[in-house]
C-alpha cells in the first residue's frame, strides 16, 4: 500500500513538473507566437491529465455516479492525448517553420528518420491498439478511451524523429538543448510504452515491473520539464545572462 502511494505521488509530481516546464517555456514567447502555442498545447496535455486524475480520486468520484466518473476520466484522457499530439506536432515542425530544412539532404534525412520512427512506434503500440480495437468490437465502449490513448502514443512516438531532426539542425547553439531534451523525453516514453507492452503481452506480474515503468515515466516527465526550462533560458536574455558558462 505504501509503495502504491509513493508511485502514485511520483506519477502526479511528474505531470506537475512537465506542466510547469511547458508553461514556463510558453510564457517566454509573445502572445500569438508559434512556439508559445506549441508549448502551451504540450502543457495543456498534462493539465487535462491531472484533472482526469482528480476526477478519479475518492473524494471526487464519490460525489459522481459511475457513469459520470468514467465520462470525466475518459474525456480528460481523450482531450489530453489530443493536446499532446497537437503540441508535439507543432514542436516537431518548428525546424521546418524556422526554415532549417533548406536542402535535399536534410529533407531526405528527415523522411528516413520519420519512417524509422513510424516503424518503431507501430512495433510498440500496434499490439495494444489491436487488442483495444478487438475489445471495442466485442461491445465494450470503454475501449474507445484506450484506443484514443494508443493512437496518441503512436503519433507522438513517431514525431520523436522530427524533434530529433530539429535538435540536430540546431547543434552548436543553446536552442539545441530544448529539442535535445524533448528527444530524450520521447525516447523515455518509447521505453515506457515498450516496457508496459512487454508486461501486458507476456502476462508478467505487474508489481515486479511497476517500479521500473513508473521510474521511466517520471524520467520522461522530468525531461519535458528540463526542456521547457531550457527553452525559457535560451530565449530570455535576462535569464540567459544569469546562467554561468560551462567549465572550459
Amino acid at each position: 500500500m505504501r509503495l502504491a502511494s509513493v508511485l502514485g505521488t511520483e506519477n502526479e509530481l511528474g505531470k506537475v513538473l512537465a506542466l510547469v516546464g511547458c508553461f514556463a517555456a510558453a510564457l517566454a514567447f509573445e502572445e500569438g507566437d508559434y512556439l508559445r502555442r506549441a508549448w502551451f498545447y504540450s502543457g495543456l496535455c498534462y493539465l487535462v491529465l491531472l484533472l482526469g486524475d482528480v476526477a478519479g480520486m475518492p473524494f471526487v468520484a464519490g460525489r459522481l455516479s459511475v457513469h459520470q466518473a468514467d465520462l470525466a476520466e475518459g474525456s480528460c484522457a481523450v482531450l489530453g492525448n489530443a493536446a499532446s499530439v497537437l503540441g508535439t506536432w507543432m514542436l516537431a515542425r518548428a525546424w521546418t517553420v524556422a526554415g532549417l530544412e533548406d536542402d535535399d539532404a536534410s529533407r531526405t534525412r528527415g523522411r528516413l528518420l520519420f519512417a524509422a520512427a513510424v516503424v518503431v512506434s507501430l512495433a510498440i503500440t500496434g499490439w495494444p491498439l489491436l487488442h483495444d480495437v478487438r475489445t471495442l468490437a466485442s461491445g465494450d465502449l470503454g475501449a474507445l478511451v484506450n484506443i484514443a490513448s494508443d493512437l496518441g502514443d503512436t503519433i507522438c512516438l513517431a514525431l520523436v524523429a522530427p524533434v530529433l531532426q530539429t535538435a540536430l539542425a540546431m547543434r552548436g547553439g543553446m536552442l539545441r538543448w530544448p529539442w535535445g531534451l524533448l528527444t530524450s523525453s520521447g525516447v523515455a516514453w518509447i521505453a515506457y510504452d515498450a516496457a508496459s507492452g512487454v508486461v501486458e503481452l507476456l502476462h508478467v506480474e505487474q508489481a515486479r515491473w511497476l517500479i521500473v515503468t513508473e521510474a521511466i515515466r517520471g524520467l520522461a516527465c522530468a525531461f519535458v520539464f528540463s526542456a521547457g526550462i531550457a527553452q525559457r533560458i535560451a530565449v530570455t536574455p535576462g535569464v540567459r545572462a544569469s546562467v554561468p558558462p560551462p567549465p572550459a
